[in-house]
């Protein structure tokens, strides 16, 4: 209901700026001084995610694609919009902005590569400058049939500013194409562009709300995918064997084991005998967890291959063979203990869903009571649409504070939904959101301990059951006292909807002057009452936000809980994987492994470390010795140390997909 608009005065400016000249007329210059003036209420009216690391992580992957750009005289600039919608847009001069939710949706660096990238093909093609008529650039550039102010849009009466909503099939498809291009040129695999594309038509297909704003902005990703095939990066017969090969080798560089290990075995398929294919799938199937087929694939590459192949696969098959040497031996834990603990596990799990139930189904009903709540107000909402606020006025200064009062709805109400819907259940043949991930999690953990005997590699992993028990219980007292505070945050909402309706009764009531402002009686009886709502809408913003804040940590505390289940602390050589995947990601290594097994730690409590020292420029051994001395997890001290938890989550679920993404099977099933 409230998304954002550019204010009249910036429209008017703007489409003045292009219509009716055309494109080629308007000097970059000019289309630059367009995007800062766009940007500026875009700013102004969202919620602009400021975690350093996201941030570097994002602008890192931008600053790669624009090195390849043509138009080397556009300044290009990307902001994260803290909003959990999948969908990104580009305004004009090289503004291009991504929310946080499709950040969390995108599976790889990659895929946000293929975003990035196509965001910039609008601009690269000046897409917004060749609009031929007023009417087409009011209604391609904002998504609007009509001039309306601000405080009229924020009652849902016009679409996302800044949102190319309406763009053309023929320019989204060129789009494509640039983004391509751009993406593959800056070293980025170009198959993630057709499984960012897959990933969104079957979210589509399932009617996911998340996805609704980017369905509506952009063509069916079915048929993109279709044209997208036709081009050479992705075509098959025009993508050589040693192109796949130096794709699927880029992909082990960054630590992608899964996807490039389908990648090799799909080279092999045809040419069984690629000693470098070979090589890459033998490390590959160290890091998912197969030492002796790796041991088998590496001594094929030694024996297929030329002296350098043999060499270097003879190395790495020493050093798998040392690995029982190396080994440093578990304490097998009483699994009659285990037992108990996984029985006080689900126990928890199914207290946690009762009472979730309860409190979700009465936050549903709070949702629904202040939509209509809302939905009543927009008929007391003043038309402003004629009027072009003077700069420095008395008007401009209350219609700044309705901005900040809406960005302050906006995010109360996105945070609160969020929470409230996201936990989920178990009701039967209806079970999602986190309560279902949390007994699928269970459900992992139980299975070794009901077999006879118990496999090797999961006794292995039974150590770091007690801890990660006390993780899924953290996660389901998260999930409780998210819904908790996503329904005070809508109760104080609730609270103010009363002064809010007042509010613009009174503002209906004002006069203009001459000089289009009003007077400063009037002034000073709408200023507090703005302020007030602004006030009172913030602390509901607040309390949503720790709902937000809860809600992630949740989400973290069951990824670094998968993350251990992988095995990946079981030897030596598999956590030297994960070592590897951290310092590509974060520049820094986690503790040695022999220091995880002393404190206790998991896997997972190291990524999450090394994560938080990424982000506050501290060091991961120092969180760990907080998180040993305080006997807290690191998903704790990282909330204590201030890390917004969407980037922690974001980033955790990452690693976890550099081991389990599999392109085939995802576009198989899409």
């Amino acid at each position: 209901m409230f998304r954002r608009i550019l204010p009249l005065a910036v429209i008017l400016s703007i489409v003045g700026a292009i219509c009716p000249a055309p494109a080629r007329a308007v000097s970059t210059q000019s289309e630059i001084e367009m995007g800062r003036m766009s940007d500026e209420q875009i700013v102004e009216t969202n919620v602009i995610e400021t975690d350093p690391l996201l941030n570097a992580y994002v602008q890192k992957i931008a600053n790669n694609v624009w090195r390849e750009v043509a138009r080397k005289d556009v300044p290009y600039n990307i902001k994260i919009i803290k909003d959990t919608e999948v969908n990104s847009f580009a305004t004009l001069g090289g503004y291009v902005y991504i929310n946080e939710g499709l950040i969390d949706f995108v599976q790889s660096d990659d895929e946000l590569a293929g975003v990035i990238g196509h965001e910039t093909g609008h601009i690269e093609r000046r897409h917004v400058l060749t609009m031929q008529s007023k009417a087409q650039a009011l209604n391609l550039l904002f998504g609007v049939a009509a001039l309306f102010s601000p405080i009229i849009y924020q009652f849902g009466n016009l679409m996302e500013a800044g949102a190319v909503a309406k763009i053309s099939r023929a320019d989204e498809l060129q789009a494509d194409r640039t983004g391509l291009q751009l993406m593959s040129r800056a070293g980025y695999d170009p198959d993630a562009m057709e499984t960012m594309l897959a990933h969104l038509n079957a979210l589509g297909n399932a009617h996911s709300d998340l996805v609704t704003k980017y369905l509506e902005d952009h063509p069916d990703p079915g048929a993109r995918v279709n044209h997208l095939l036709g081009y050479p990066e992705l075509n098959p017969k025009d993508v050589t064997e040693q192109q796949l090969l130096v794709q699927a080798l880029n992909d082990r560089e960054r630590a992608r084991y899964e996807y490039s290990a389908v990648k090799f075995q799909n080279i092999l398929k045809t040419d069984p005998g690629n000693a470098e294919a070979l090589l890459g799938l033998g490390q590959d199937q160290l890091a998912l967890g197969f030492p002796n087929k790796s041991e088998q694939t590496l001594a094929e590459a030694a024996q297929k291959g030329g002296t350098q192949e043999r060499d270097l696969a003879n190395a790495r098959i020493a050093a798998l063979q040392q690995m029982e040497v190396q080994h440093v031996n578990l304490t097998q834990p009483n699994l009659g203990q285990l037992r108990g603990l996984l029985a006080d596990a689900q126990a928890s799990q199914a207290q946690a869903n009762t009472e979730i139930g309860a409190r979700r189904d009465e936050g549903r009903d709070q949702l629904k009571q202040i939509n209509a709540r809302f939905d009543a107000l927009q008929y007391e909402v003043p038309d402003f649409s004629a009027i072009n606020p003077p700069h420095g006025s008395r008007l401009e200064a209350i219609l700044k504070n309705i901005n900040v009062m809406s960005r302050s709805i906006n995010s109360a109400l996105a945070d609160s939904s969020e929470s409230i819907n996201g936990v989920g259940s178990l009701e039967k043949n209806k079970e999602s959101g986190l309560l279902r991930d949390s007994r699928d999690i269970l459900n992992e953990m139980q299975a070794p301990l009901d077999t006879t005997p118990i496999p090797t590699d999961s006794l292995a992993v039974l150590p770091s059951y007690p801890s990660m028990f006390t993780e899924m219980r953290a996660a389901d007292s998260d999930m409780i006292r998210s819904v908790d505070a996503a329904r005070a945050g809508l109760t104080i909402m609730d609270q103010g909807l009363g002064d809010l309706d007042a509010f613009f009764k009174d503002l209906n009531n004002v006069h203009l002057n001459f000089q289009g402002d009003i007077s400063q009686y009037q002034y000073n009886q709408l200023a507090p009452q703005v302020q007030q709502l602004a006030t009172t809408f913030n602390n509901a913003a607040t309390a949503a936000s720790q709902a937000d804040q809860l809600f992630n940590m949740a989400r973290t505390r069951q990824l670094s809980t998968r993350i251990t289940l992988l095995g990946l602390g079981t030897s030596p050589q598999r956590y030297a994987t994960l070592q590897y995947a951290l310092m590509k990601r974060f520049g820094m290594d986690g503790v040695p492994y022999e220091e995880m097994l002393h404190d206790g730690l998991t896997p997972g409590d190291v990524t999450v470390a090394t994560i938080l020292a990424a982000d506050i420029k501290s060091d991961p051994t120092e969180i760990l010795d907080e998180a040993v001395r305080t006997k807290k997890s690191p998903v704790d001290v990282a909330n204590e140390h201030g890390m917004h938890a969407w980037p922690l989550e974001i980033f955790t679920g990452l690693i976890y997909l550099d081991y389990t993404d599999d392109p085939t099977k995802e576009l198989s099933t899409t």
